[in-house]
């Protein structure tokens, strides 16, 4: 049974893989240097809502879907 949840960190790379994006191209997307964005993706910094938001646009996800991905109990 495996009750592991992703970080917000983790569903940012996961997305972004998934999508086949470079780091780079997502953090000038969201307007953000890239390092910046590397430290979202490495749980170093916490995004604001906006930032949450803009990201799930960018996935076509809600900003709920986004923070459920991962959560689900298996």
């Amino acid at each position: 049974m495996n009750n592991m949840k992703l970080t917000l960190g983790e569903k940012f790379t996961f997305l972004r893989e998934n999508a086949k994006r470079t780091a780079k191209e997502t953090a000038e997307y969201l307007k953000l240097a890239l390092s910046t964005y590397e430290k979202i993706e490495d749980d170093f910094v916490y995004p604001a809502d906006r930032l949450i938001k803009k990201t799930a646009k960018l996935y076509e996800l809600t900003y709920d879907e986004l923070l459920a991905l991962g959560e689900e109990n298996k």
